[in-house]
This record gives C-alpha cells, sequence and structure tokens, in this order.
C-alpha cells in the first residue's frame, strides 16, 4: 500500500489517541482494572502482614517494587498497541530460545491460581465472620462461603463483560483507598519515627503470618506487589478489548502491516503509547500511595500486639484479625465497614485474574489451531478455563487449609514468569517493532523495566529450591497429623 492511500485510510483505520482528560479516563479501564487486582491481592494481603510482623523495616520494598515492575507490565501492553498482537501471539512465533517462555508463561496461570487460595480463603474467611453459617451438607462455614464466592465469581467473569468488570473494580479502588488513607495519616505519630530507617534496604526478618522471611519475603513481595502475574495478563487482555492503537484495525478486521504505516497512523501509534504510559504511571503511584497506607497502618496499629508476637496472626482468619486496623481508629463499628471493604477488595482480585488468564489460555489453544482440529468453540474452552482456574484455588483450600502460605509460595514460583515476560516484551519490542519512533526511545524506563525483569528473576530462583522443599516437607507433616487424626478416630469407633 502507497502512503497517499495510507494517509486515505487512516481515520478508518488507527484512531487519534484521547486528545482530552475525559478520553483519557475513559481509556483509564485497564488500568483501573489492573489496580483493583492489584490492590485485592498483594497489597491488601502481603503489605498489611508484612507491617503487622516487620514494622518500619522493610517499607524499603514498596517505592522499588511498584515504580519499577511497572515498566516491565508498561512493556508488555506497549508491545500490543504497537503491533496489534498480544506478547503471547508474539512469543509463539520468535526462535526456539525464546518461544519455550510461551509455554513458561502458559503454565503459569496454573501456578498463579494456586496464589489465589490467598484471595479466595481470605474472602471466605471475612465472609463467615461477618455472617457466620454452622455448616451446610458437611461444609464448614468457610469452604461454604468459598464456594459462594467462586459461584459469585464466575458468574461475573462468564457474562464476559467488561464495562461491569471495570465500574466494580473503579468503585472498590477508590472506597478503599480512602478508607485507609485516613488511618495511616490518624496514626501518623506512632509510625513517622522509623520511616526513615525503614526505607534503608535490609534483608526482612521472618513474617510468620506468611511462612517465609529474608529474601523468600522479598521475592514474595516482588510476585505481588506493583504488577502481578494475573492483573498483568488481564491487564494486556482488557487493552486489546478496547482496541487500542494496532488492537483496532485488527478488531476490524483489517489487514495492516508495519511496513505500511503512515506517518499520520505513526504519530498517532506514538501517542497511544504515551497514553499507556501515563495509564501505568497513575496505576503505579496509586498502588505506592495506597501501599504504603497499608503497610504503615498495619504496623501503627498491629506491630508488637499479641496476636503477632504470638504467630496467630494467619489462615482463614487473618482479614477479621487485622480489624484492628479500622477499630484502634473508628472504633468496634468500623470492624464491619474494614471487612466488607477488605472482602470485596479481594472479591474483586478473583475478577480480573480469572479473565486474563482465561482469556491467555483461550488464545494459547488458539495459536496451536485447537478450533480448527476439533469441534469446539472459542466460549467453550474460555469457560472451562474459566471454571479450572476457579476451582483450582478452591480445592487447594478445601484439602491444605493454608491460604496465606499457598499465595506467598505461589508469589515465588510465578516470579520468573513475570520477569520473562517483561524482558522478552521489551526485546520484542526492538525487534518486531522497527519502525521510526515506534521502538522504545525512553532509556530510563528501558533501564527500569530491565531492573524489575532481572529482580523477579534472581530473586526468585535463590529461593525456589528452599521453598519448594519447605512446601514438600510441610505437606509430608500435613499427611502425617492427617493419617494419625483420622487413624485414631477411625480405631475410636
Amino acid at each position: 500500500m502507497s502512503t497517499e492511500s495510507a494517509d486515505a485510510t487512516a481515520e478508518a483505520r488507527i484512531s487519534e489517541p484521547p486528545a482530552s482528560l475525559s478520553e483519557f479516563f475513559s481509556y483509564m479501564g485497564p488500568a483501573w482494572v489492573f489496580t483493583a487486582s492489584q490492590i485485592g491481592g498483594g497489597e491488601a494481603l502481603s503489605v498489611p502482614v508484612g507491617g503487622a510482623y516487620l514494622g518500619m523495616q522493610a517499607i524499603w520494598l514498596i517505592p522499588l517494587i511498584t515504580f519499577t515492575k511497572i515498566f516491565g507490565q508498561y512493556y508488555l501492553v506497549r508491545y500490543g498497541v504497537m503491533s496489534g498482537n498480544t506478547f503471547l501471539d508474539a512469543l509463539f512465533d520468535q526462535p526456539a530460545w525464546l518461544r519455550w517462555i510461551f509455554y513458561y508463561v502458559f503454565l503459569g496461570g496454573l501456578v498463579y491460581a494456586i496464589g489465589l487460595s490467598g484471595h479466595l480463603g481470605e474472602t471466605a474467611g471475612a465472609a463467615q465472620n461477618l455472617v457466620p453459617v454452622a455448616g451446610i451438607a458437611g461444609l464448614s462455614g468457610t469452604n461454604f462461603w468459598m464456594i459462594i464466592t467462586v459461584i459469585a465469581g464466575l458468574g461475573i467473569v462468564l457474562m464476559r463483560s467488561y464495562s461491569l468488570i471495570e465500574r466494580i473494580s473503579t468503585v472498590l479502588l477508590w472506597a478503599f483507598l480512602a478508607l485507609i488513607a485516613f488511618v495511616s495519616l490518624f496514626t501518623a505519630d506512632q509510625w513517622i519515627g522509623g520511616l526513615a530507617s525503614g526505607l534503608v534496604p535490609t534483608v526482612p526478618g521472618y513474617v510468620d503470618g506468611l511462612g517465609v522471611g529474608g529474601l523468600a519475603f522479598v521475592a514474595t513481595m516482588f510476585g505481588w506487589i506493583g504488577a502481578g502475574f494475573g492483573p498483568t495478563v488481564a491487564y494486556v487482555w482488557f487493552a486489546k478489548d478496547k482496541t487500542m492503537g494496532m488492537f483496532e484495525p485488527k478488531s476490524n478486521g483489517v489487514d495492516v502491516d508495519k511496513s505500511d504505516l503512515s506517518d499520520e497512523e505513526i504519530t498517532r501509534l506514538k501517542g497511544w503509547g504515551d497514553m499507556v504510559l501515563w495509564q501505568n504511571m497513575i496505576s503505579s503511584v496509586i498502588l505506592a500511595v495506597f501501599s504504603f497506607f497499608m503497610w504503615t497502618a498495619a504496623a501503627a496499629t498491629l506491630h508488637g500486639t499479641e496476636i503477632v508476637e504470638s504467630g496467630e496472626l494467619g489462615g482463614f482468619e487473618v482479614i477479621p484479625q487485622m480489624a484492628v486496623i479500622f477499630t484502634n481508629v473508628y472504633g468496634e463499628w468500623s470492624a464491619f465497614v474494614f471487612l466488607l471493604s477488605v472482602m470485596a477488595a479481594l472479591f474483586s482480585t478473583l475478577i480480573g485474574p480469572l479473565y486474563g488468564m482465561s482469556r491467555l489460555w483461550e488464545d494459547a489453544f488458539a495459536i496451536h489451531g485447537l478450533f480448527e482440529t476439533y469441534d469446539i468453540s472459542r466460549e467453550t474452552v474460555f469457560r472451562l478455563t474459566v471454571v479450572l482456574f476457579a476451582l483450582i484455588p478452591l480445592s487447594l483450600n478445601i484439602v491444605l487449609q493454608a491460604p496465606l502460605f499457598l499465595f506467598a509460595i505461589s508469589g515465588i514460583l510465578f516470579a520468573p514468569a513475570v520477569g520473562l515476560m517483561y524482558l522478552a516484551a521489551l526485546y520484542m519490542s526492538y525487534t518486531d517493532i522497527d519502525q521510526p519512533g515506534l521502538a522504545p526511545v525512553r532509556r530510563w524506563t528501558v533501564a527500569l523495566a530491565i531492573f524489575a525483569g532481572v529482580a523477579l528473576i534472581s530473586t526468585a530462583l535463590y529461593e525456589v529450591y528452599p521453598t519448594i522443599m519447605n512446601f514438600l516437607g510441610w505437606c509430608n507433616r500435613l499427611g502425617t497429623l492427617s493419617r494419625i487424626f483420622f487413624g485414631a478416630e477411625g480405631g475410636s469407633r
């Protein structure tokens, strides 16, 4: 296609990026979903538990992680906006030395689903505290609420309604942020003295509530706060559904090759890329501010208390146990508000990642020709994978009864997948998008993305083997205790 014909069809092929604030915020949906998903996950679990056990000791992790990982995610989303292909599609077409990451990311969805045990279990624990259920059909009250939570989440995700997810995530994000911000500021006199020393990097102590410490805790934090695996994957596919940049002509069935882009189209794509950068910058600021408020509030109200010193902060009751964050400031009545807010935020975590990971698997199967080879529709595969990713945390919670431990080891295990996604997307941004002005030009964002990728891989790999060994030992001890318990019970009958 000539440049003249490309100019003539530019309006139809690629729309202009948002030119006003109102237009910009109309496209913030993917960022809101990502941000709300993160706040429901890492920020609402690992951050307050870390503040409760460590005080202000490791708060340096918050700015480091939130303001570096976000740029790795930026290049993941930017790659799709510039090329019209998701990073997963592009990875499959790479040489063998790079294509293996495709399968690692594909299987990473299963590892991430293990971590959703924490979100699901703590949502159910909060619900059981709010509306106690004695037991139904042999199920404990917590197990009953986990099943109800899964059914509700499946209902929303299977509707495949992006607008509904966007509205829910946005409301929950701002409501919860406002509540926790006031608590942190109100208790500032209790944590401000340790802020300076807490911002100096040191190896964290042991966090009994998560079952990890030292670099394992650092790896858990790198895996869960900031741009985590599930929300990052969801963000990419939500941006595709929003038809941003080169996703637009692909969605309209228009075959656009990067070699025939007009100057106007390149300018528009650069504008879309800048919009993605600002989306991620806003998200990183929100995540950093919220994480700071959450950590300091927990450090001020929970650190050094009996429940923390005794190691009892954990299990399915961690959210009700952390209600003291609110009750110390607002009074006992506020426990209801805290439980409801955190429960809603955690529930939002299940919505975005379930949708994004299922879309990832759906596209992966399409790449392998599943829908052309077998009489099965994309919608059927999407529904089956959504159910699979929901059943994994539900089953693990019912069997192992250790939501936060599963949450921690999952963060360590999927962190390398996130780091590899960052580095691969950055590499492909130079090799696949070679038009002038479309390849990355901001060296500082590139440097931060590389740092985030390397940090995710190195810290996690350092702890992967001992973490797996600890997990296997824990499972072995649990199995032994179960055999002793049920054996003794059976013998007494």
